[in-house]
Formats: structure tokens, sequence, C-alpha cells
């Protein structure tokens, strides 16, 4: 793959153009083209109620989310948050190449992900950047290899 950048006067200094030259429609191409498209679509920040007051977290700053029963858990490098709502919702808002399912109740930042070891039953451990350890059970394993490129 060659990436180049050729700078462009004509454009709008808030423009970008992407252009993609390849010999065929494949499914790298196709792959890529998807990825650049969530680049422009990912929602930067995600608003979350937090008690009386909403509280806008940058997306790039969540390391992992919990749920237990109706009860969100949103932990960053330096704080955590605790808010209402489902897990399938915030996930739904969160760019996929990035956050990952890895249990019924986690979500997890690969960006923060410093490593992954062998558990109890088939079970995987993530230890975190914030020094958080996750269960990452077998049902999702195959995801994040896949993600991680394994």
């Amino acid at each position: 793959m060659k990436v180049s950048f050729d700078q462009d006067p004509d454009l709008n200094p808030d423009d970008i153009e992407v252009l993609i030259k390849a010999a065929r429609l494949s499914p790298a191409v196709l792959q890529l083209l998807q990825q650049i498209q969530q680049l422009s679509d990912n929602r930067p920040t995600l608003p979350l109620t937090v008690g009386d007051r909403v509280v806008v977290l940058a997306v790039n700053d969540i390391v992992a989310i919990e749920v237990y029963g109706d009860e969100l858990t949103v932990h960053t490098m330096t704080k955590v948050y605790t808010s209402r709502g489902q897990l399938k919702a915030i996930r739904a808002k969160l760019d996929p190449q990035l956050f990952i399912q890895v249990a019924k109740s986690t979500i997890l930042n690969i960006n923060y992900l410093r490593s992954l070891e062998a558990s109890f039953s088939g079970n995987m451990t993530a230890f975190m950047s914030n020094q958080q350890k996750l269960t990452v059970s077998r049902k999702f394993l195959p995801d994040l290899k896949r993600l991680l490129g394994l």
C-alpha cells in the first residue's frame, strides 16, 4: 500500500479529500472505504447523565464501560462515572473498530488494552492502561482476536 499527501490550496481549510486508487474494487478496498467513512461519522463525544448534570466525555478518553442492571459505569484514565442506561445503547454510539464487547456486561477500548492473559475455564483477563482488569469471556474472545488481527 502506498500512502501520500498532496496539499491543495483550492480546498477550504476544514475540507479533506480522500482518493483511493486500486486496480479493482476488492474486499480490502471496501474495508478501507468503510473505515474512512466511520472516521467521518465518528462521534467524538459521549454525553452521560450523572446525577443531576450531563457530563460530556471525549470518546477517546473512555477506557471501558461496564453495566450492572441498568447502572452504567464508564471508566477513563482519571475518573469513573456512573449513569443509567443499557450497554447496547452506548455500544451503538461507539466506533466498532475501537470499542468491542468482551463480556455480557463489558465493552473495552482497544487503544487502552495492554495485555491479555489466560484465566479460568477458557476466559481471558484483559489488563488495561488504567490498571483495570476485565474478564474476556470465551463467547466474545474470537471477535476480540479478529479485531486485534490474531
